[in-house]
């Protein structure tokens, strides 16, 4: 993450981006409350969210993070696997 932008700075501009608009992994990584580490291991396993490369450039587009979003279940409780929530992203 850019040391002159905070995390809220990040998660601001995630949020007022156009659907159409794309992301570095800090970016990404603010959004999600997670490690750079795990975006580039989900990447290496072919899973998660997908993602544009562009030479050594990797870039997420928000309409593909929010749609992955979108895809996971939520859950009450650890022992709750089989109800989930709604996630609402917009």
């Amino acid at each position: 993450m850019n040391n002159k932008q905070t995390r809220l700075q990040l998660l601001n501009e995630f949020d007022s981006a156009p659907h159409t608009a794309l992301f570095n992994q800090q970016t990404l990584a603010a959004v999600l409350d997670c490690s750079t580490q795990l975006l580039e291991r989900n990447r290496w396993e072919g899973k998660g969210i997908p993602f544009l490369k562009i030479g050594r450039k990797v870039l997420y587009r928000k309409s593909d993070v929010l749609s992955f979003l979108q895809q996971q279940k939520v859950y009450r409780s650890t022992s709750d696997e089989g109800q989930f929530l709604s996630l609402v992203t917009e």
